[in-house]
């Protein structure tokens, strides 16, 4: 029905879909923007509510993470790279038929339909519902029109196929030292970007600059706090969970920024009909009960869960692996220089990681150096002693090493005296909380949380109210619910907005 190219070979293929790729994030990436602009218009609606309800919001209406281009965008863009990572992988391996037999037949016009569809129920949003079909439909549009430009285009040209594999072993040396090893993990990764000032700057970037993605994905039990409109029937609510606002009006359906609705009978909105005369939320079941609903992006949710955790997620590191090895292929045939600066460069990247995850596996061989890497001069060492045997540290130690001029260090220090449940570590803890490293912020507030008392009640509030991090701001009130739980309910003569 429409030819494509004579000339075929994998290079053209791989070429051709990594172009298809980037095109398929940065249409996500679009549809991600309008979807996080909508959110923090609804968002910031909710916060000015709640702050004139007398509830401290956790983001101001008007705060920078809402408003910001940057952060609107960096919060988009982990849709792009992730959904629109998936949509291109499904077009891939659709792509694959068509390039064999050189040319596009009826059926393939039927199975990029199919794929519409499939990327229209991942990315789907009940909150902005037509964007989400319209983006979704443009998916394989997006993947399959510069694919096919490359296609089309594509010429014989020289592919030195033993030098790309070769290259691409090479680059994935990284991944395959910490593998057979085995003491990777991501909490051991992450650390080690602390290491690195570039790194650093990335982990910080992201922890800071995709929190209005993660409040679109949140279900509404998840959500630190939460508007919940109460009809007027109603007339004892029960328990109350921490961050939560309960609206008693006449008109639940017209609280604009409602998360949820619970009434005695059906209304014209989706709502949770409780018809006994038992308090509303008793044993949490107002909250339990929340139907499909209320939960707008749950099939956006489960598409990002899909990348993440059924697969998909693994085979992104393979593909890059293959993709730079060609270009650092293609870049050798003009300039071995220059290849072998730019890999060298790549490999730097992962030294720290290589170096921590290799220390780890000889103390595990070795555990009688346990007090040698305590004492060490070395951040490595000192590190790897506390990440692999944390109950061999002493209080005066753990101590010692929560106030490190290592960010790691600090961190899983922190980590430590918060699992330990001891108000000895309470000082350090406090300290922690000007630390200005946000990971190390965070962890001090989930330790606090493990520390009921009034003074570390005292201290997340100080940290909920203060800190400039919504990340850290979050983590902070969080572990207020196990100090001093905060909820409140209030009642309006009528609508709440539009």
């Amino acid at each position: 029905m429409f030819d494509l190219s004579e000339y075929r070979d994998y290079t053209q293929w791989f070429r051709a879909s990594f172009v298809g790729t980037l095109c398929c994030i940065g249409l996500i990436t679009l549809f991600g923007f309008i979807l996080v602009n909508r959110h923090a218009q609804h968002l910031s609606a909710q916060m000015q509510f709640l702050a004139s309800s007398g509830m401290e919001p956790l983001i101001g209406p008007d705060d920078p993470y809402l408003t910001k281009f940057s952060h609107r965008l960096s919060s988009a863009l982990f849709f792009g790279c992730t959904l629109g990572v998936l949509n291109a992988l499904a077009a891939m391996v659709l792509s694959f038929f068509p390039w064999l037999k050189g040319r596009y037949s009826w059926p393939d016009i039927a199975a990029f339909l199919a794929l519409g569809g499939l990327c229209t129920w991942m990315g789907y949003s009940a909150e902005i519902p037509v964007f989400s079909v319209i983006f979704g439909i443009l998916s394989p549009v997006a993947f399959f029109v510069p694919w096919t430009l490359i296609i089309r285009r594509s010429r014989h040209r020289e592919v030195r196929f033993r030098r790309w594999f070769a290259l691409a072993v090479a680059a994935s040396a990284p991944f395959l030292f910490m593998l057979v090893l085995g003491n990777a993990s991501f909490g051991v990764i992450r650390d080690s970007m602390l290491t690195l000032p570039v790194m650093r700057n990335i982990s910080d970037f992201y922890y800071d600059h995709t929190l209005l993605a993660a409040h679109v994905i949140k279900p509404v039990s998840a959500l630190e706090q939460k508007v919940i409109a109460v009809s007027d029937e109603i007339r004892t609510i029960g328990p109350m969970p921490h961050g939560s606002l309960w609206v008693r009006t006449p008109d639940p359906c017209g609280l604009a920024f409602r998360d949820l609705v619970v009434s005695k009978k059906k209304l014209s909105c989706a709502s949770v009909v409780l018809r006994d005369g038992r308090p509303a939320n008793v044993s949490n079941r107002a909250i339990k009960e929340i139907t499909p609903d209320f939960d707008k992006n749950r099939m956006l949710r489960q598409g990002i869960g899909l990348f993440f955790y059924r697969g998909p997620l693994a085979i992104i590191p393979v593909l890059f692996m293959l993709w730079f090895a060609l270009f650092l292929a293609n870049l050798s045939l003009r300039s071995k220089i220059a290849a072998g600066v730019l890999f060298t460069g790549y490999l730097s990247l992962f030294f720290p990681a290589w170096q921590g995850v290799y220390q780890r596996h000889m103390l595990i061989l070795h555990p009688e150096k346990i007090a040698e890497y305590i004492l060490s001069e070395h951040e490595g060492r000192r590190y790897i002693a506390l990440l692999t045997f944390p109950d061999e540290f002493t209080p005066g130690e753990l101590d010692r090493f929560a106030r490190d001029i290592s960010p790691r260090i600090r961190l899983r220090s922190i980590y430590e005296a918060g699992r330990r449940k001891d108000p000895r570590y309470l000082d350090a803890v406090e300290e922690a909380l000007s630390d200005p490293q946000l990971n190390v912020r965070t962890r001090a507030c989930w330790a606090l949380g493990d520390m009921p008392s009034e003074k570390a009640g005292d201290l997340l509030e100080q940290a909920f109210l203060h800190d400039p991090s919504w990340y850290v701001r979050g983590y902070a009130y969080r572990a207020l619910a196990k100090v001093r739980p905060v909820a409140k309910v209030v009642r309006t003569a009528g609508s709440g907005g539009s």
